[in-house]
Order: C-alpha cells, then sequence, then structure tokens
C-alpha cells in the first residue's frame, strides 16, 4: 500500500501526534544536559518543555504557590527561557527597585513582538529598554505626570458626567457594568491623546477596540503562547500557524483603527480645529525628535493601557461592592464629612477613605497578576546568588499582594490598611508595576479611579439585580476570573442595579455639568 502525503492527510493527524512529535525533535536537537545559568531552587520540570505545562490554567496562581515552596525569589524553566520569579514585597525592593538600572528592560516575545507588532511596533511597557524608548518614555512621562493630570481633571470629570448619566438612565434595572467603564476608561485615553471620544455605549468604534485590544492582551501574556518559549511549536498548525494567522487579523484590525485615530488628529491639526492632547503636541512641536515609530508607540500604550487595568479594576469592584453595602455607606458617610453633602470635588483627592478604597481594589483583585515582564541589563547578585544579563524576570503582582509580612490581613478586603500609620510612604500594591518602569500612566489612573468612585457611590447604591437568578455571580478573584490565562483579569460576566439616592440631585447635577463641561471644552479650543 503505497503512503500519499498531502496537505490534507498532514492537516488530518491530531495536534497531540504532532506536538509528540515536535518535542521528540526538539529533544534530539537540544541539549537536555544544559547547564542552568541560575542557581536558584524552583519546581523540577520535564525536558526541553521545563515548567510550561505545569502552570495550570490560571499561572500566577501556580507560582505563587511554589513561592510558598522555592521562596521569593525561585527560577523556572518555560521552554527554552529561564525565568526568574519575584514574588514578595521585600524581594522586589531588593531587584526591581534598589537595583532599577538593571531591571529596565523588556524580554521579546514571539507572538507579540514579532507576529503581532510587526506594523505598529511595541508599546512603550513592551519595548526593550535602549535609547529610543528613552525618548518614548520621557514624552509619556512628562505628560502624564502630577502636574499635566491636574490639567486633565475636566476631561475626567466629562466622561464620569457621561457614566452617572447612563447609570442614571438604566432606571434601576440590573446592568451588566463592563461596557460603561470601558468606555469611561477609553475616552479618557482618547482624549488625553487625541482629543477625540466616543459618545455612546454601543458605538461601532468602542465595541471595535475593546475587542481587539482584548485579544492583543492575551497575545502579550506571558501565560497563553506555547510559541514563546518553544521555537519549534511555532511550525505546528495548532499553535504556531493557525495562532500566527489570527495574530495577524488581530493586527490589521489594530492598525485600522490606529491609523484612522492618528490621520484625523492630523487633519484636524492642518485645519486648525484639534484641541490640546499629547500626539497632536508632539505633530506641532518642530523641536519634537520622536519618529513615526516612536510616535506610533505612544499611541498604542495610550489607547491599551485603560483597558487593560483600570476598566476591569473597575467592573471587579463594582461587582464587589453590590455584595458589600457596609462598605459603600463607609464610603459615603466619609465623604459627608469632608463635603458636608455637597457633591464631591474633583480638584483634589480630599477623602482619604476613598483613595484606600481604589488602592484596595487594585491590591484584592489584581487585575495584572503577572505585571509586566522585565529583562536584566546587566549581571547582579541576589542574596549571592549570580543573576546573568538578559534574565527574564516575573514580578508575580498576585503573590505580592498575599505578603503577610507586608499585608498582613491579606485575605480580608479592608481598605483600612491604607489608612494605617506609616503606608503614607509605602508602594501601596504592584498592579502597575515596580521599580523604573512602573506604568508611566499611574497618576491618570489613580486620579480616574478617585473620582469615578466618589461619583457612583454619592449618585447611587450599587445593588444586586432583584432577579435571584444574577444574585449568586463569583466575584472572587481567585476563582471569578473569565480568562485566567490573560494577560488582564476579567470577571465572569454579571449583572447590578444603580440606585440613585436622590433622584432630583442627579438631573440637577447632569444639567449643570452637561453646561460646565461643554463651555470647559469650548475655552480649550478657542486656546488651540
Amino acid at each position: 500500500m503505497r503512503l500519499e502525503l498531502s496537505s490534507e492527510n498532514l492537516a488530518s493527524v491530531p495536534h497531540f501526534v504532532w506536538l509528540g512529535l515536535a518535542l521528540v525533535v526538539a529533544q534530539l536537537l537540544h541539549s537536555a544536559t544544559k547547564r542552568p545559568k541560575i542557581n536558584l531552587p524552583g519546581p523540577r520540570g520535564w525536558p526541553y518543555v521545563g515548567n510550561l505545562f505545569q502552570l495550570g490554567e490560571d499561572a500566577a496562581q501556580t507560582y505563587y504557590k511554589w513561592c510558598k515552596k522555592y521562596g521569593p525569589v525561585y527560577k523556572v524553566q518555560l521552554g527554552e527561557r529561564e525565568v526568574l520569579v519575584v514574588s514578595s514585597v521585600q524581594a522586589s525592593k531588593e531587584l526591581l527597585t534598589d537595583l532599577g538600572s538593571i531591571y529596565i528592560s523588556r524580554p521579546l516575545f514571539y507572538t507579540f513582538h514579532t507576529v503581532v507588532s510587526s506594523t505598529a511596533g511595541y508599546t512603550i511597557g513592551t519595548s526593550p529598554w535602549d535609547e529610543s524608548c528613552k525618548r518614548k518614555r520621557r514624552a509619556a512621562a512628562t505628560a502624564l505626570n502630577r502636574v499635566a493630570v491636574q490639567s486633565y481633571v475636566p476631561i475626567i470629570d466629562r466622561e464620569t458626567l457621561s457614566l452617572v448619566e447612563d447609570l442614571y438612565n438604566s432606571k434601576c434595572k440590573a446592568i451588566a457594568p463592563f461596557p460603561y467603564f470601558q468606555r469611561l476608561a477609553l475616552n479618557v485615553s482618547l482624549v488625553v491623546n487625541y482629543g477625540v471620544r466616543l459618545d455612546k455605549v454601543g458605538d461601532e468604534l468602542l465595541e471595535e477596540i475593546v475587542q481587539v485590544e482584548t485579544h492583543v492582551a492575551n497575545f502579550r501574556s506571558v501565560s497563553n503562547s506555547p510559541a514563546d518559549y518553544l521555537p519549534i511549536v511555532r511550525y505546528l498548525p495548532r499553535f504556531g500557524r493557525n495562532s500566527n494567522a489570527f495574530a495577524g487579523q488581530i493586527r490589521a484590525r489594530r492598525d485600522v483603527y490606529m491609523n484612522r485615530l492618528l490621520n484625523d488628529l492630523k487633519d484636524r491639526v492642518k485645519a486648525g480645529t484639534d484641541i490640546p492632547c499629547i500626539t497632536g503636541n508632539i505633530l506641532k512641536d518642530p523641536e519634537a525628535k520622536l519618529t513615526d515609530e516612536e510616535l506610533s508607540s505612544i499611541c498604542l500604550s495610550m489607547v491599551s493601557a485603560g483597558l487593560d487595568t483600570l476598566a476591569n479594576t473597575f467592573i471587579w469592584s463594582v461587582g464587589y461592592l453590590a455584595k458589600r453595602p457596609d462598605i459603600q455607606e463607609k464610603a459615603y458617610n466619609e465623604m459627608y464629612k469632608v463635603y458636608k453633602g455637597e457633591i464631591p470635588s474633583s480638584e483634589e483627592e480630599t477623602v482619604e477613605y476613598i483613595t484606600a478604597l481604589h488602592k484596595e481594589c487594585s491590591r484584592y483583585f489584581t487585575v495584572l497578576k503577572l505585571a509586566l515582564p522585565k529583562a536584566t541589563l546587566g549581571d547582579s547578585t541576589y542574596k549571592g546568588v549570580h543573576i546573568p544579563s538578559g534574565t527574564t524576570v516575573f514580578l508575580n503582582a498576585w503573590a505580592i499582594h498575599k505578603d503577610k509580612e507586608h499585608y498582613g490581613d491579606v485575605e480580608n478586603f479592608r481598605p483600612e490598611r491604607f489608612l494605617e500609620a506609616g503606608e503614607e510612604n509605602k508602594q501601596a500594591h504592584y498592579s502597575f508595576g515596580a521599580g523604573r518602569r512602573m506604568c508611566a500612566g499611574v497618576h491618570l489612573a489613580n486620579r480616574e479611579l478617585y473620582i469615578a468612585f466618589c461619583k457612583v457611590i454619592h449618585f447611587f447604591k450599587i445593588e444586586l439585580s432583584e432577579d435571584p437568578a444574577e444574585q449568586d455571580y463569583d466575584i472572587n478573584p481567585a476563582t471569578g476570573c473569565a480568562n485566567p490565562k490573560g494577560l488582564s483579569s476579567t470577571p465572569k460576566p454579571f449583572k447590578v442595579r444603580f440606585v440613585p439616592r436622590d433622584a432630583a440631585t442627579i438631573e440637577q447635577w447632569i444639567e449643570n455639568e452637561k453646561s460646565r463641561t461643554e463651555l470647559q471644552m469650548a475655552t480649550e479650543i478657542q486656546k488651540v
């Protein structure tokens, strides 16, 4: 009997057979006796694949379990890549902060850096540290420092107005909060960076950006693609070619709206109808020394950043607060003490409990469980152990937020921990990373969280659905995640109600706020 090889026959071979053959071939090509570079303890893995297939559905939780056995800094072998895992506050300080000039770069991963980013380039947060990255980060840091963020408060107010109006118009019905808070986070980024906003929940462009950026975030995940660690897997139908084709489709869809946003802004700048924004200012600055690729990187960073962390933090928090009316009432009462029943001001974070509340939400839910990976730029040591240059480093924020030496009762949701003596000078949480590559947008994100929490809790009681079938949703961050392999943790779908505390007050505020924000926007246009 003659065996005929064809693409159809090859395609019919089960994926596990291809994987098995690939691993056999890889093992023959790869030296199983290759000596490890880092002399630290870690879980024992399999030849060639290492610990890659021992991570389970939620890698951060597996890494947390391993740190209890191997210590706050240990190593894992992911395919051909040896990785350092940092799992405590003290270890993070000793390595990422004290040795910040070494632990400052980013590693490259095949799926995101080679396939997804082949046209528009990398975001600032995923760029290796070089002169180009320095220019990009310097530009972003200048545009997102504390002083600059203060000037963006009217933008946050405008988007919070839209949020409150839409929640009020829900008429106390149980709604899925996801699109409302996604629009808030995305619109602030769009106005700050491009000077444009998307008006309605359900806007076609809004839905496209959210959907595509969610896929991009999954490609950025360090736990989602075997092809990032096993080069031979890139040639297999399921793990390589098919995945690459889908990544290419997502890249093409992303290019469409990124080009549209930038080209529309260029047209407005040319016509003199733009309002001040980060990219517009760069385009009009004859002294700007950013290349087109670097400008694209800044734009990519601004579009994706809020959706990765901010929107998901809001959504987890809303779902949790619906089940904790006691926390809502304490927050409301603390605002009342400061503002005497008046509508909370956005100018300063004067209600300490609200600040503590959003810090605790960021710690407890940890939407970026593994933060963004780092790479070392030079040799270093930890407890006498040599860490070579070029080492990939995972900051396990999920484990760090459960560091009992730093946080105490880590399993309890307790905002008061951030009001205790001595806490004001400590890094509250690690959801924005640590060290010199901490997210440049941290000040903007914190201000958005504060303003939105104030307005939503001041105007509404967040309550469970009246339908018993919709009340028993899982909002535990350890078990309620819809995408445990993704970069950013999103809760499983749920619905809650936003019940007005005083309908007349809300209606009057909406009317007054519309007039105020429209006047501010008009004033901005006149400044151009």
